[in-house]
C-alpha cells in the first residue's frame, strides 16, 4: 500500500491484507474494517513493515539504497480492538539503526477521534490530537480563540496538545475542584482531576461522551477557568506566563 506523506515522501506499507485494510480504514476515520475482524474483548494483531521513499528520486534506486544501505525498512506491529463504544488502533515502528520504538494510537468514537503519538518510553514527549466533527461554527470559532494550535475546516476542529499542556489541563481541573469543593465541581471535571496521569486525564476528557459538541464545551469551560486563574495570579503580581497552547 502506498501513501503520500508530502511533496517529497511516499510511504510504502507491507503486510497481511487484513492489516492493510484496517490501516486504510482508520486513515479515513472510519474503523469499520476493525469491527469485521473482531469480537468484543478480542484484539487482532499483525506484523508488517514500513518504508519511506524520496519521491524525487527514481523509485527503484531510492528503495534499494534505503533497504540495503540506510536501514530504511522499519518493522511494524499493528493491533486493533474494540474499546467500549469505540474502535482503537495501535501502530508500533522500530528504527533498525537506533532501536528507538515509536507508536501511534488512534481511538475512533463516533464524531470524536483521539490520537496519541511519540516514543514508547518517553511519555513526557508524547503529542495528543483531538478531532471533533459535526461541531457548530460558533464552538469551532471559540476553540480557535482559546487554543493556538486548533485547525478548523467547516464543522471540524483538530486540537493538538503536548504532554505538558495535557498536564496543565489536569492541574486546572484539580484547581477547579479545590476552588469549588466537591459539591460545586462538575462530575466531568472531577474525573479529569482524579486521573493518575496527564494522558489519562485527556483521554477521560475526550471519551466521556461521543457528543463532539459537549466535549468542545468542556474544553472551552476548562480553558476559561485556566485563563481566569492565570489572570488573577497576574493581578496579584505572580507574573504567570500564559501556556503556549493559549497564546494568541
Amino acid at each position: 500500500m502506498f501513501r503520500r506523506l508530502d511533496a517529497r515522501t511516499v510511504r510504502v506499507l507491507g503486510g497481511p491484507r487484513e492489516m492493510l485494510t484496517v490501516l486504510e480504514d482508520f486513515a479515513r476515520g472510519e474503523g469499520g474494517a476493525a469491527a469485521e475482524v473482531l469480537e468484543p474483548g478480542v484484539c487482532a494483531s499483525w506484523r508488517g513493515w514500513r518504508l519511506d521513499v524520496d519521491a524525487t528520486e527514481v523509485l527503484g534506486r531510492a528503495s534499494y539504497a534505503q533497504l540495503m544501505g540506510r536501514g530504511g525498512l522499519q518493522p511494524m506491529r499493528v493491533a486493533t480492538g474494540l474499546a467500549g463504544r469505540g474502535r482503537e488502533l495501535s501502530v508500533f515502528t522500530q528504527d533498525a539503526r537506533t532501536g528507538r520504538e515509536d507508536f501511534r494510537y488512534t481511538l475512533l468514537l463516533g464524531d470524536v477521534v483521539l490520537g496519541i503519538r511519540g516514543e514508547v518510553d518517553a511519555p513526557e514527549r508524547h503529542v495528543y490530537d483531538v478531532t471533533l466533527r459535526g461541531v457548530a461554527q460558533l464552538l469551532v470559532r471559540a476553540l480557535r480563540r482559546v487554543h493556538a494550535r486548533c485547525a478548523a475546516h467547516g464543522d471540524t476542529a483538530v486540537l493538538v496538545f503536548t504532554a505538558e499542556e495535557a498536564e496543565q489541563l489536569r492541574q486546572g481541573a484539580r484547581d477547579w475542584c479545590a476552588a469549588t469543593g466537591d459539591e460545586g465541581c462538575p462530575e466531568w471535571v472531577s474525573h479529569v482531576a482524579d486521573a493518575e496521569s496527564a494522558e489519562e486525564a485527556l483521554r477521560g476528557l475526550v471519551t466521556s461522551t461521543d457528543d463532539a459538541a459537549r466535549i468542545a464545551e468542556h474544553l472551552l469551560e476548562l480553558g476559561a477557568f485556566l485563563l481566569e486563574s492565570e489572570a488573577a495570579n497576574a493581578r496579584d503580581g505572580a507574573g504567570v506566563e500564559l501556556p503556549a497552547w493559549r497564546q494568541e
